[in-house]
Order: structure tokens, then C-alpha cells, then sequence
């Protein structure tokens, strides 16, 4: 699988983020690679991966909400 940092954006805290990334980017790959090697198409893996980050997002704004 390719990097794709490249391909993100800039924040003001872009360095945290990408320290960020650089510590979980290859766990992320983990999962999508064992996704992928029990059958499922890469892309819809990491689709999984991306909805099931948003859903906690989601959690934690309504977290902090209350």
C-alpha cells in the first residue's frame, strides 16, 4: 500500500499530526492488510476503518457537549 501523506492537509499543529500519523499509520495498515487477507477488497476495508474512526469522533464531540 502507498503512503498518502502527501495527500492531507495542513494544520497549524501539522507536526503532531503527522507524529501522529507516523505512530499509527502502520497499525492502520495492519488491520486493513488482515481485512484483506480474510477476503475483503482493500477499499472497502478501509472504508471500515475511516467510518469506524468517524463514529468515535462522533462520540467524543458529543462528549464534550455535555
Amino acid at each position: 500500500m502507498n503512503n498518502i501523506v502527501e495527500f492531507r492537509a495542513k494544520c497549524p499543529n501539522d507536526q503532531d499530526l503527522a507524529d501522529c500519523r507516523e505512530a499509527l499509520e502502520p497499525q492502520v495498515m495492519k488491520i486493513v492488510a488482515e481485512a484483506v487477507g480474510r477476503g475483503y477488497p482493500p477499499a472497502e476495508a478501509a472504508m471500515v476503518v475511516a467510518d469506524i474512526a468517524d463514529d468515535y469522533i462522533l462520540m467524543l464531540s458529543r462528549e464534550l457537549r455535555h
